[in-house]
């Protein structure tokens, strides 16, 4: 079979025409023949050759392309006629991926491990995901270059600059038709012209622009369906298969550019099979699960979709899931009618691979891929003081985008103190999702152990590969993109008795951003301001309420910088507002690399989560529910508590407190604050003082973030000013009254997170209270970043230093704006005590 031919040089440098492939003219049926003919479908690979967790160094037996390849074997052996498809995504994903793309590219004369396997198996056309294009047309078209199997997209096309359609020529192979030697049911040898389309995800032009502006421009996948769909026939194609990345949405319409538009191309004529993708669902439903949400409504299973047999708007279809863990198949019954063949009957199915054994032959192929892949992801990047999970990120602030959306802040305050000075006093925020959230299985979270972070840790943090933007927008803009990220959550009735859902499960996890800088609560008791994708869905809701800067209400024309990274800045989600706002920071580095730049730099990392926001608590006692992992229980307190109970899919059923946790007085001793736990002495000592208080869980927390207002409070009853019984509003009055402070009650902000030398400018101005004057140290400190320690602080620190109460980093640094935890805290003022 003849491949599809490269177009980032010739083509679209010397716009030359791409011509249908078409190998031969089919041959004519007798009236009555009937052929069975098998479609076996593969997509969403992303890089799972084996069935393996590169970011947890574990065995994963529900993806892996080894796995499906002994579906595929069986199934093939059961037909008498099949041919083999995939749908996309197939070349990014994994560490594995990153590394044949970044760190040791594939170079000519080499084989993508993922092609390797794909030619021994088979292949017989493939069409181009989203992901295709994250690193380039050249790469991609040089690693599939080396495929023994054909690909078509046929709503791609070369940008000619000009703004005439009908001149638009396709980038790649739109379609093509091969002719295929079958047996029909009498025993005899046809011929069966299979005509395959492709289609993806028209977004594309947006998510990667880097990458194909000027290149590629993509249109309306229906529309480009109904263009050469009657070519295809008009050329003796029998069969027609659309392989389409792109997945199902109800709400989706020919020529609206809809990314999920499964539903209006089942309705274009002359289709005989569909195999679809991009979204990570199954249909029809496996055996045991059942069908996806997102083909009902109120009333159940939307009209026009056979969940039996698999079929939408009568069209036979199939989707297989995700990193091989299924095999889709449509067995289709073709009759001649007429002189024409034309499908009588089908039946649509999903194997899971869950039981199966990998084909070890082809195992010996990619080992050694499969190896060099480890031993670059376990490269160590520094350590972290706490725990980093995913298991809550959907519920409550959460550790996993804390980290990221630190280290983005980070790359940005420094970016534009050396290159745009003049947005110096512009506030900076940082947008972040959780990437790992559950959506294809119980396995699917982020779970980092106290310790050691590696290149592993930052994949495992940060799936893909994005690049770093930062936009310029007003608060009112702001606020509407966090209120449709609150489109995440269900609304929830405060008087019902019943169970209610918290999470939407249609709304995908990597479009709930949280944006650290401020502080916010979310109103569920309200409805979603917009649908999933973005369209205005009730004009006058307002889950966003208490949206403050600094302590202050956003106004609607303040202004702000937003980090976020290309595909969102490039309207990836359909976020209101976002696709047309201005680029301060158009950076080609990776958000991935930045983190581990982050990690490395700091060498030592405390990613606990701010609180910057939270469900807004109502006074009720109410059963809402939401599904994690059973493995999260260990870190449940709080609002959330786990039930014992699981659903089909193994999910565990967690309970969420609508009610607020409030901050009480505790006993001296907590139950995470074990005797041997190395702060344990410090933050005792200062219970019994009344100088911290616990949760009404018990709990002390010692590696969350101290908050200016938590370590105030410390400090002011510290120095007796506090029995600890006034309000935090009355300790910050008294601190300020006494010099602790140079903030006013309006402008202190005590929910943002303490910078390390502002905690040590409280403790020393708590010192001159305490003993009547400031202490003069005799010598500076030798921190390795001195020269970034703020003037104004520096002979605080300096003082600090030198009479015990603090020491830097592991690194020799003091890392002056990063923050510290309440362990840490009660340290620092249990030695300013004594």
């Amino acid at each position: 079979m003849g491949k599809s031919r490269k177009v980032a040089g010739s083509v679209l440098t010397l716009g030359l025409l791409v011509t249908p492939f078409v190998l031969a003219d089919g041959a004519k049926a007798a009236e009555g023949d009937q052929v069975k003919l098998r479609i076996m479908e593969t997509t969403d690979l992303h890089t799972n050759v084996f069935p393996y967790d590169y970011y947890r160094g574990t065995m994963n037996q529900n993806v892996g392309l080894l796995k499906t390849a002994t579906l595929i074997e069986q199934a093939h052996a059961e037909a008498k006629n099949s041919v083999l498809v995939d749908n996309g995504d197939t070349i990014q994903g994994t560490p594995l991926g990153t590394y044949f793309a970044k760190v040791e590219p594939v170079k000519e004369g080499e084989i993508h491990p993922m092609i390797k396997v794909m030619n021994e198996l088979d292949y017989d056309m493939v069409t181009l995901g989203n992901h295709e294009f994250n690193y380039g047309l050249d790469f991609m078209e040089q690693v599939y270059g080396d495929a023994n199997f054909g690909y078509v997209s046929a709503n791609t096309y070369v940008d000619d600059g000009d703004d005439d359609p009908s001149n638009d020529q396709p980038a790649y192979d739109p379609y093509k038709i091969v002719p295929k030697t079958v047996i029909d049911e009498e025993g005899n040898e046809q011929t069966i012209n299979v005509g395959y389309i492709g289609f993806v995800a028209p977004q594309i032009v947006q998510w990667d622009k880097a990458n194909l502006d000027g290149k590629i421009i993509s249109k309306d996948i229906a529309e480009s369906a109904e263009k050469y769909v009657p070519q295809m026939k008009a050329e003796g194609a029998d069969v027609i298969i659309a392989i389409a990345h792109t997945g199902f949405d109800q709400m989706a319409e020919k020529g609206a550019f809809s990314e999920n538009a499964i539903l209006p191309l089942s309705e274009v004529e002359g289709i005989d099979a569909i195999t679809f993708s991009h979204t990570h669902n199954t249909f029809p439903a496996p055996a045991g699960a059942q069908l996806s949400s997102g083909f009902k409504d109120a009333n159940g299973v939307l009209p026009y979709i056979d969940a039996d047999k698999g079929t939408i708007n009568g069209v036979p279809a199939v989707q297989a899931g995700f990193g091989g863990g299924y095999l889709g198949l449509i067995d289709l019954t073709l009759e001649e009618v007429n002189g024409e063949w034309e499908v009588t009957d089908s039946q649509s199915a999903n194997r899971s691979i869950a039981n199966v054994e990998i084909n070890e032959e082809l195992a010996s192929f990619v080992e050694a891929d499969h190896q060099a892949t480890i031993s670059y992801s376990e490269g160590k990047l520094g350590t972290t003081t706490a725990p980093i999970y995913s298991f809550f990120a959907l519920v409550e602030d959460d550790p996993s985008v804390q980290i990221v959306t630190d280290a983005q802040k980070w790359y940005v305050e420094e970016y534009i103190r050396l290159n745009s000075p003049e947005l110096a006093d512009t506030p900076i925020l940082s947008a972040g999702a959780p990437f790992k959230a559950g959506r294809n299985s119980i396995e699917e979270y982020t779970d980092i152990a106290e310790g050691d972070l590696t290149i592993r840790s930052a994949g495992d943090l940060y799936l893909y590969d994005n690049t770093l933007k930062a936009v310029q927008l007003t608060g009112a803009q702001v606020r509407e993109w966090l209120e449709m990220s609150a489109g995440k959550f269900n609304q929830v009735d405060p008087d019902s008795t019943e169970q209610q859902e918290l999470l939407n499960p249609d709304f995908p996890a990597f479009n709930f951003d949280v944006i650290d800088g401020v502080t916010y609560e979310i109103d569920i008791t309200q409805p979603a301001k917009y649908n999933n994708d973005g369209t205005l869905k009730t004009a006058d809701a307002n889950r966003i309420v208490n949206l403050e800067y600094n302590g202050e209400p956003v106004s609607d024309d303040q202004e702000f910088i937003v980090i976020t990274n290309n595909y969102r800045a490039g309207g990836g989600g359909n976020f209101p507002g976002l696709a047309d706002a201005p680029l301060v920071v158009d950076s080609a580095e990776e958000n991935r690399q930045i983190l581990m730049d982050y990690i490395t730099e700091l060498g030592e990392v405390n990613p606990s989560a701010d609180q910057n926001w939270q469900i807004k608590p109502i006074d009720a006692d109410l059963n809402v529910t939401f599904l994690s992992s059973p493995a999260a229980e260990k870190y449940a307190d709080g609002r959330i508590s786990y039930t014992g109970e699981t659903d089909e899919r193994g999910f565990g059923v967690y309970r969420f407190s609508m009610k607020s946790e409030a901050e009480v007085p505790a006993e001296p001793t907590f139950s995470d604050v074990p005797a041997e736990f190395w702060a344990a002495a410090y933050i005792n000592d200062l219970s019994e003082k009344n100088v911290v208080k616990g949760y009404a869980n018990g709990m002390f927390k010692p590696n969350n973030p101290v908050l200016r207002g938590q370590f105030l409070s410390m400090v002011v009853r510290s120095l007796g000013l506090s029995d600890g019984e006034l309000t935090l509003e009355q300790e910050i009055e008294l601190a300020i009254e006494n010099g602790i402070t140079t903030r006013t009650t309006a402008t202190f902000n005590p929910y943002e997170r303490v910078t390390r030398e502002q905690m040590v400018a409280m403790l020393m101005r708590a010192y001159e209270v305490k003993n009547g004057e400031a202490y003069d140290a005799e010598n500076n400190s030798v921190y390795t970043d001195r020269g970034a320690i703020s003037s104004v602080f520096t002979e605080y620190i300096d003082a600090a230093t030198e009479l015990g109460y603090i020491s830097g980093r592991e690194n020799g640094s003091f890392d002056p704006r990063g923050t510290s935890t309440r362990a840490h805290a009660a340290k620092v003022l249990s030695l300013f005590l004594k």
